[in-house]
Formats: structure tokens, C-alpha cells, sequence
């Protein structure tokens, strides 16, 4: 009997998996599902979404400042309901979706060790250059951090 293998060394056809997936806006939802939906998961793969807004000056709201952390977990709480609902009509899978605060690279390898998950699927805003100097790749500390295997998504570049 020939086995379909994909990346992770599993029978492609009803693959059962636990999948942590971060989302950073938008963009990222599509680019996950879109991965998502090219693998052959099983109705019965746990998918947990997962948003991590970072602490800063912000986090304090002031009279007659928006509140940008509230601004932010509304529009990522409806990104999330909108992935989990897709994924549900897409592929039948049950998806929870959860906004967490933190180091984001930290918090989404507890989310993985807490969920018990196989992979991670996580964006990468492509950085080159001075950017990826000065910010980071948060991917990268991700794959280091996570105690399961990670795919990475390449997000288009946006010009501000």
C-alpha cells in the first residue's frame, strides 16, 4: 500500500492534528486558511487561533484618547471569529480563537506547549534590511521557542 505523505510525515488523506495558528491582522487569516486548506486535516483537527497583543505605553487608556489596545482586540476578535466561522464551512473543523498579551514569540510557544500542538502556523512580515535589524524576526524566535514544528508564512510587503 503507497502512503500520500506531506510535510510533517503523516498519511495526507484525514490527518488528525492539533494546530496552534497566530494571527496578526487581516492578512494573515487568509494566508492561514489558505494553508490550511491545502492540507487534508481531518474534521476532527483542533485548531486553536491565536492573537497576542504586546504590553506597552498604550495599554493605559486616557480621557479623550482612543484606546488602542480595546481598538485592537475588537478588530482582532472579529478576525478571529470570521477564521474560525470559515474554517467550520470550509472543512468542518471547530476552531477556539483566544487574544492573549505578551511577548509574542513567548506566549505563542506556551500556547503551543499548553495545547498540546503538532505545528504552528505563524506569519512573517518579510522585514529585510534596517527593519529586520532593528525589529527582529519574531517567526524566527518562534521556531526557536516552539516545541513543535512551525511553518512560517510569508506575508506580501505593504508599502506605508
Amino acid at each position: 500500500m503507497e502512503l500520500d505523505l506531506d510535510r510533517t510525515g503523516l498519511e495526507s488523506k484525514g490527518i488528525s492534528m492539533k494546530i496552534v495558528v497566530a494571527i496578526d491582522g487581516e492578512q494573515s487569516a487568509h494566508s492561514a486558511l489558505a494553508e490550511i486548506t491545502t492540507q487534508k486535516y481531518s474534521s476532527d483537527t483542533q485548531i486553536h487561533l491565536v492573537h497576542v497583543i504586546v504590553p506597552g505605553f498604550a495599554d493605559v487608556s486616557t480621557p479623550g484618547i482612543p484606546d488602542n489596545v480595546a481598538i485592537e482586540r475588537a478588530e482582532e476578535k472579529g478576525v478571529l471569529e470570521r477564521m474560525a466561522k470559515n474554517l467550520k464551512e470550509k472543512l468542518n473543523i471547530n476552531a477556539t480563537a483566544e487574544i492573549l498579551e505578551g511577548e509574542v514569540a513567548e506566549v505563542i510557544a506556551n500556547a503551543c506547549k499548553q495545547f498540546g500542538a503538532d505545528e504552528a502556523i505563524v506569519p512573517s512580515h518579510a522585514r529585510h534590511g534596517f527593519s529586520r535589524l532593528w525589529f527582529g524576526s519574531i517567526a524566527d524566535e518562534i521556531v526557536d521557542a516552539a516545541p513543535c514544528t512551525v511553518v512560517v508564512l510569508k506575508m506580501s510587503e505593504t508599502k506605508a
